[in-house]
């Protein structure tokens, strides 16, 4: 006999807790009052934001502080500060003229993976990591040995050595190409902006195989400027619909694993019910811990009881994209040990919509 709060006792197995769950989920209101939710005694909840971040104010990537991306201002201490001018690198395209020398103008050719370009007379000549006005200047040196002061342009007509990706629900996703200093909100125009089915909570901006801790949503709908840093070549702007994304059953559950949210969306029961309920015996259904994100640096630790809404002692609760759900196996002292138990099974989940950084950060080191 397992039993389930007061005045409900079930007979077995994983199959029992689903048609129990299956059968409660038939009986509740499609429309849940979320106000309702905060004050009915099943439900505590408190606002967190990732310590680091909530001291300066500015995102991070890793223990990197990331500079916001103003035309003029200074980047101190920033990760990335872009340099003035655009620098030529391997995949770029350049028109070279040397005005008045019979085959020698409109002369193109493309960077080699090294940095370098064919050209004649002169033959291999270095480009990578100059400016047009640099390489000019170089040139005009080279060809003076063989002509009398020589006039001499370069032409940058093809910038593709500094991509950036864009990933998900933006107008125009794919590949652009920076042409010179850019920041986040000119990196969303150069993609013709995010597409109207984006969830901005759930958009990331990764680097070197790091999620940042750029808060895009805030950047964009409440206009966090300090959110809009300077892009990097080859980063990766991400933003998925929301139901493209996950919830996350955890702990002591029969089958752990990630949910997706669907059109419709999930709630607590409906998320456990699939993820074959708590296993009995060996769980503690009476403190079940909810991890939710609204970016990657803050969100929301909730703490429900769920035996006492199988007791009919509450509704069941809304999730949201990302949430992460932990079952335990026995009365937690703290959230920091719910955290320990958390993070190696969403870090095998893995993927980057998952609210790892903020986790990260709550646990007291």
């Amino acid at each position: 006999m397992y039993v389930w709060g007061e005045g409900l006792s079930l007979r077995i197995g994983r199959c029992g807790w689903a048609l129990a769950l299956t059968a409660l989920l038939a009986a509740c209101t499609p429309s849940l009052d979320r106000t309702t939710l905060q004050h009915d005694g099943v439900v505590e909840r408190m606002a967190v934001s990732a310590p680091a971040v909530a001291r300066s104010g500015a995102p991070f990537c890793g223990d990197t502080r990331l500079a916001a991306g103003v035309k003029g201002g200074s980047g101190a201490g920033a990760e990335f500060t872009p340099t003035v001018g655009y620098h030529v690198g391997p995949g770029d395209n350049l028109k070279f003229n040397i005005f008045g020398e019979p085959g020698l103008t409109d002369l193109t050719a493309r960077v080699d993976d090294v940095g370098y370009v064919q050209l004649p007379i002169v033959e291999l000549v270095r480009v990578g990591g100059k400016t047009t006005r640099e390489i000019q200047a170089e040139l005009k040196d080279a060809y003076s040995a063989h002509f009398i002061n020589p006039w001499i342009t370069v032409e940058l007509i093809g910038a593709e050595s500094a991509p950036l990706y864009f990933l998900g629900e933006f107008r125009e996703p794919g590949v652009r190409y920076m042409k010179g200093a850019t920041n986040v909100l000119e990196a969303v125009a150069l993609a013709g902006g995010l597409g109207p089915d984006a969830y901005l909570p759930g958009a990331r901006l990764l680097r070197d195989n790091r999620i940042c801790t750029v808060d895009l949503n805030a950047l964009l709908r409440n206009g966090a400027f300090e959110q809009n840093v300077w892009m990097k070549p080859r980063d990766v702007l991400f933003a998925p619909l929301k139901e493209d994304m996950s919830v996350y059953a955890l702990g002591a559950v029969a089958s752990p694993q990630a949910v997706a949210f669907g059109a419709e969306g999930r709630t607590l029961l409906q998320v456990l019910s699939i993820a074959g309920g708590p296993i009995p015996g060996a769980s503690h259904p009476a403190e079940i811990r909810i991890i939710r994100a609204t970016s990657t640096t803050t969100g929301e630790l909730i703490l429900v009881d769920a035996s006492a809404m199988l007791a009919g002692r509450g509704l069941d609760f809304p999730l949201e994209p990302g949430d992460v759900v932990f079952v335990p196996r026995s009365a937690l002292g703290s959230w920091n040990v719910a955290i320990g138990e958390i993070l190696p099974s969403l870090q095998l989940l893995g993927g980057v919509l998952t609210p790892i950084t903020l986790i990260e950060s709550l646990a007291i080191k």
